[in-house]
């Protein structure tokens, strides 16, 4: 008995440890993220990372044993690309690889070009979901995923930890892209098996790591089944559309407001499964059991969202695409839409028309929300519901599987339906704040750089380019105009040319008579402080004017041998801008440009 005791001990000891599940991302910031796995035994965990693949120069690691693994790397670089690896103490299990990275967030409030992967009802498990997957990776291209958005029904049918290891984390499915994307899930009633009596419990919160303590910014919500986060200048919002109150006074709803109140991202995206306008698989108007969601969320939820300016809203559910005009106050049902509830007529579809413009320099409240279901990346219904289409969507398909890409890029924001043969179904554009009339006081001949309110390529008047800027000179005052390229949002820049003797002054890189350098010449509108940097040490009077003549700076310096740091205590707007020197035997004039 003592022998075949210790022959059994042998075997399992001798057992080969595999990774079964991952590695996954959760929870990104941009000094920390959660990497996940599973393994067939139990071990204890460790990660190695770091910035270069062949030298993973730091180390994490958990002793307590367990075939649910989760690390926690906490002090790094925002929006740094990290590679790395995982295991146990003893043994690497996934090697560091081109693949096998993941990437922090950019500081809060940073304004990018950031790109999002957006899903829905995708988890079948079938030849539809990797050829959505495979379509959209294609015109990805190299382009960096900022984040994956799962809109619900992440595992059919219902949403068990077996359906979740098939459909999602093996067989060809998602595992490649798990281990260098971050997911930032939905759940949708699948996920909890449709509240069938006597299933087991939902594998879904077990599976995920979700921020329900502020942890990725925002308001704690104290659940992991809605949650918010930041990504750069973007506030996302994520909501629970089918276990939870859908109750405007319920304590979803409570959070929510008090989130929104909270935020100080210029965009919101808030994202579900249950969607307010849908024709498709499911009716939007039909308030029975496993509809009567939706027309909760539109009656209690949507008011609060465009109360406090929410731009897009993502959700899956009905296994169809559509895409809707720029609505407000469509809380009823289909056919009590009017024309007042559609903010902007255009399409959207930039540049083939125009964006939609929301102004919003005073209040962002009631400007529009586009409305976007996209449950088709796994399923698709070729028979969608009676009315077909609904009325609030401009662009729609019940024929095709696919996904989207949401791209943010400074005030636009652009979204595009991928189908899963490759092909651009729709695209819509919002844009912000754009257009306007700006004034520029210059010296005669002197070069300015002017950049319109739209972020990308405009059509520029009367210079006959399309760029994304002009830098241009002239002797007389003059006005220049640049529109979009569809001709919708226009910038008026006034180019007001004076006569200012000081407008004769140059900018100094070198050492002048008085052994003063002056640097930088060319500033940004964000700097703080210029150097002024002397051979000898002198007290000397400080002048900062503008071009008017306006003295905005006036002070004494005791200026060292070497380097002095003048400080600017208040931004300056682009421009020219000079800065007078006085010591007892000399005075000395620099020319300052500010871009």
């Amino acid at each position: 008995m003592k022998t075949i005791f210790a022959l059994l001990l042998i075997s399992i000891s001798g057992i080969s440890q595999t990774v079964s599940r991952g590695p996954y991302l959760q929870q990104a910031t941009p000094t920390s993220i959660i990497i996940k796995w599973q393994t067939n035994t139990a071990t204890n965990t460790k990660v190695n990372y770091g910035t270069v693949q062949t030298n993973l120069n730091s180390s994490i690691t958990n002793t307590v044993s367990s075939t649910n693994h989760e690390i926690k790397i906490t002090n790094l670089q925002p929006y740094t690309k990290y590679f790395y690896s995982i295991g146990s103490t003893t043994s690497t299990l996934v090697v560091a690889a081109s693949d096998v990275f993941f990437r922090t967030m950019p500081n809060y409030g940073q304004q990018g070009d950031y790109r999002f992967w957006v899903i829905g009802d995708a988890g079948t498990g079938g030849n539809s979901q990797r050829d959505t997957r495979t379509a959209f990776l294609n015109y990805n291209g190299t382009k960096n995923i900022d984040g994956w958005i799962w809109l619900g029904d992440n595992a059919y049918e219902g949403g068990f930890n077996s359906e979740y290891q098939s459909n999602v984390f093996s067989n060809n499915t998602f595992e490649n892209q798990l281990k260098n994307t971050v997911v930032w899930p939905a759940a949708g009633n699948h996920d909890y098996n449709n509240h069938i009596p006597f299933s087991p419990s939902p594998a879904y919160l077990d599976i995920f790591s979700l921020p329900s303590n502020g942890e990725c910014g925002g308001v704690p919500s104290g659940s992991e089944k809605y949650y918010s986060y930041n990504y750069g200048n973007i506030h996302f919002i994520v909501l629970e559309s089918y276990d939870e109150s859908r109750s405007s006074t319920g304590a979803m709803a409570t959070w929510l407001q008090s989130d929104l109140n909270a935020n100080t991202q210029p965009w919101i995206i808030a994202y579900w499964h249950h969607p307010p306008y849908t024709k498709g698989s499911h009716n939007s108007d039909n308030s029975n059991f496993l509809d009567g969601e939706l027309v909760d969320i539109r009656q209690n939820i949507i008011p609060i969202l465009e109360a406090t300016g929410v731009d897009l809203v993502l959700n899956g559910h009905s296994h169809v695409y559509e895409r809707s005009y720029l609505l407000d106050g469509h809380y009823g049902y289909s056919s009590s839409l009017t024309p007042s509830m559609k903010k902007d007529n255009t399409s959207g579809s930039y540049p083939a028309s125009c964006a939609y413009h929301k102004k919003t320099q005073t209040t962002s409240s009631h400007k529009g929300t586009v409305y976007v279901v996209c449950g088709c990346s796994g399923k698709n219904d070729a028979s969608p519901s009676s009315g077909w289409p609904h009325p609030a969507m401009y662009k729609y398909t019940n024929t095709v599987y696919g996904s989207m890409s949401v791209d943010v890029k400074d005030n636009k924001l652009e979204g595009k339906f991928i189908t899963s043969t490759g092909s651009v179904f729709d695209s819509f554009t919002i844009i912000k704040n754009a257009g306007g009339s700006k004034t520029y006081t210059v010296c005669p001949n002197e070069l300015i750089t002017l950049k319109s309110t739209f972020p990308d390529q405009v059509n520029w008047f009367p210079a006959s380019q399309q760029s994304d800027s002009l830098t241009m000179s002239t002797p007389v005052s003059t006005v220049v105009y640049a529109t979009d390229l569809a001709g919708c949002i226009k910038d008026t820049f006034h180019i007001n040319v004076i006569s200012n003797p000081l407008c004769s002054v140059t900018g100094l890189n070198e050492y002048d008579s008085n052994e003063i350098m002056v640097y930088p010449s060319l500033l940004e509108e964000s700097n703080t402080h210029i150097t002024i940097e002397s051979m000898y040490s002198m007290s000397a009077v400080i002048k900062l004017i503008d071009i008017n003549g306006k003295k905005l700076q006036n002070e004494q310096m005791e200026l060292i041998a070497g380097k002095n740091t003048l400080a600017i205590p208040n931004a300056l707007s682009s421009g020219i801008y000079f800065l007078k020197i006085t010591t007892d035997s000399h005075e000395k004039n620099y020319k300052l440009y500010v871009k």
